[in-house]
């Protein structure tokens, strides 16, 4: 096969292969009652799903990148997309960040892992970013870590949804997690 011919097929596959490659189904639906990822301070919806650490290593505010987050649960899945109209994994994180601190961060999951501060697993706190690679590659998914082992992501075919740690696809492609909010 042709230089330029394998090179094309490679990259095809590259792009193919990023946010869009994970699996169209998971474990834990997200049932109605937890899109609610933090409710208003002290509510039973804020129990439900995700609620406040009360002593925290983070410096984040909870409650106010909770009500973000919660902005994005059920937007659809666009790859390079960075709005509610449609969102990719590294978009989500960008505009949380954006939204909550003004941040602006690299909409690339390869450059966020690289930039920001590694976090051990048990270690991990609200609004940590999570990693994970399709088997191919060092990284090629992002979500935001939130609580109890489950975190927020755009997954092709899903959108922005709620996964766990523990699920086994997520177990077994776990990559690291890196702090942004020191």
């Amino acid at each position: 096969m042709p230089k330029k011919i394998f090179a094309t097929v490679l990259l095809g596959g590259l792009i193919f292969f990023a946010c869009a490659s994970y699996p169209r189904y998971t474990s834990e639906t997200v049932r109605k009652e937890e899109r609610q990822v933090v409710g208003p301070k002290g509510t039973e919806e804020s129990d439900k799903a995700f609620p406040l650490r009360r002593k925290s290593k983070s410096k984040i505010d909870q409650a106010k990148m909770g009500r973000i987050i919660n902005s994005f649960l059920g937007t659809p899945y666009k790859l390079g997309g960075t709005s509610r109209a449609g969102i990719d994994c590294s978009g989500l994180v960008v505009e949380v960040y954006r939204e909550y601190a003004g941040f602006t961060l690299p909409q690339s999951t390869k450059k966020l892992y690289q930039l920001v501060k590694k976090v051990d697993k048990e270690d991990l706190v609200y609004g940590d970013l999570v990693f994970f690679s399709d088997g191919w590659f060092s990284v090629s998914h992002v979500g935001i870590y939130t609580k109890d082992g489950k975190f927020v992501h755009s997954m092709k075919g899903f959108g922005v949804i709620v996964s766990s740690l523990d699920e086994r696809y997520y177990k077994k492609r776990y990559r690291g997690a890196r702090r942004v909010i020191p």
